[in-house]
């Protein structure tokens, strides 16, 4: 059964689906796998951005609407549709009050449990990245832009506080924030560089790691590591979080394209171009699981509870793990 909902608001009208259930596919795990099937969603387009809203919560992820994904079970909770504005990413305040949803120069925050949309915050360039810092009081969060801009807005007031122009960043094409919230990393595809910036002096870079190929993804860790993958390496790098300087390769099977860390440091996920997920044991380097079912995992989300793991895939399917 499917309720369809119809809200009218001053800024935008938004059409919300809520949705009591989808069918479920089984993948086929080759070792003892340390996340099991849980649900898949069938989606309009494809997926290509999640994530979860805090510990305990639900996820979100975008394609042609906002998705938000029940934590327990991996039904879609609601589709809430932004007046066909493409998604460039999907993101959550601090506390998980809000999802995001960056679309180009616009910011849209849309309320845990009611969907209620709000917005949009209008940024000055083009947004690719939404990074939130799970510190402070001013729980600010930073657009970061196709043209090397960094917008800060305080959400708060939902207020763009700052823009700022990095020196040397030419073409974003991954960003992530540290967990302690003192440096964002940005993946350069100019010069096939990391860039380490301190939240505290946005205009800077402060130090740059060279990848050859340059980088198809990035991920924070739970603690002083960054970590990367590669586009024409098959490995996973580590990247020290105080130096920004390589520090630890995980070998795979061929070049990633998407990676995530469980919360507690111990499982690397990696997806693959048309040939699904492996998990990686990081303390022994152990290939811990691998399944091809997914086709490929355009980006993969791990909650914060470590219990649940989410994947947008070219099969036009958000998918859901459980532990």
């Amino acid at each position: 059964m499917m309720k369809l909902i119809s809200i009218f608001f001053s800024i935008v009208l938004v059409t919300i689906f809520i949705i009591t259930g989808c069918g479920t596919t089984g993948p086929n795990i080759t070792t003892n796998f340390p996340f099991f099937f849980l649900q898949d969603l069938d989606v309009s387009g494809v997926p290509e951005d999640c994530c979860y809203l805090k510990s305990g919560s639900d996820g979100v992820a975008g394609a042609d609407s906002l998705y938000f994904i029940d934590y327990e079970n991996g039904y879609c909770r609601a589709k809430v549709y932004l007046q066909g504005y493409p998604i460039e990413d999907v993101g959550a305040t601090a506390e998980g009050g809000y999802a995001l949803a960056l679309c180009g120069n616009l910011l849209f925050y849309v309320s845990n449990d009611t969907y209620a949309v709000h917005g949009p915050v209008p940024l000055s360039s083009y947004g690719s990245f939404i990074l939130t810092n799970p510190s402070g009081e001013g729980w600010h969060l930073y657009s970061v832009g196709s043209n090397g801009t960094i917008t800060t807005i305080s959400s708060l007031s939902w207020d763009v506080t700052a823009v700022d122009t990095v020196s040397g960043i030419i073409e974003p094409v991954a960003a992530v924030i540290t967990a302690d919230g003192s440096s964002i990393f940005i993946a350069d595809g100019y010069d096939n560089t990391v860039k380490k910036i301190s939240t505290g002096n946005l205009g800077t870079v402060i130090a740059e790691c060279e990848v050859a190929g340059g980088i198809n993804d990035l991920y924070a860790g739970p603690g002083d590591l960054i970590f990367a993958a590669p586009d024409s390496l098959s490995e996973i790098w580590g990247i020290d979080t105080g130096t920004g300087q390589h520090y630890s390769t995980y070998s795979i099977s061929s070049p990633a394209v998407s990676v995530a860390v469980t919360p507690d440091g111990n499982y690397i996920y990696v997806g693959f171009q048309g040939n699904g997920v492996t998990v990686i044991n990081a303390q022994n380097l152990d290939i811990e699981a691998s399944s091809p079912s997914y086709g490929t995992p355009y980006d993969i989300s791990i909650n914060p509870n470590g219990n649940r793991a989410m994947l947008c895939t070219s099969l036009g399917k958000i998918i859901t793990l459980q532990k």
